[in-house]
């Protein structure tokens, strides 16, 4: 498969096709790690570990969960 490397303010970039992120599992705001080897752009996903502390600050009204007061069934739950 052929990309080509265009600029980007300052920078040279290239556009990673869907079908390739995919195979890696990459997705938007992924980090990778960038080096060369054997004069060889290499691009490696980089699994993040976050702590506890940096998983909480990360909430927010947006994307907390709405907590349930009760059990009784919602919709068309049966219980």
């Amino acid at each position: 498969m052929k990309a080509r490397i265009q600029k980007w303010g300052n920078s040279l970039a290239v556009r990673i096709p869907k079908a390739v992120c995919q195979q890696i599992k990459l997705e938007e705001n992924s980090v990778v790690e960038l080096s060369v080897e054997n004069e060889s752009i290499v691009l490696t996903p980089v699994t993040e570990h976050l702590t506890l502390e940096e998983m909480v600050a990360m909430i927010t009204p947006k994307n907390q969960h709405e907590q349930l007061l009760d059990d009784a069934p919602q919709g068309r739950e049966t219980w």
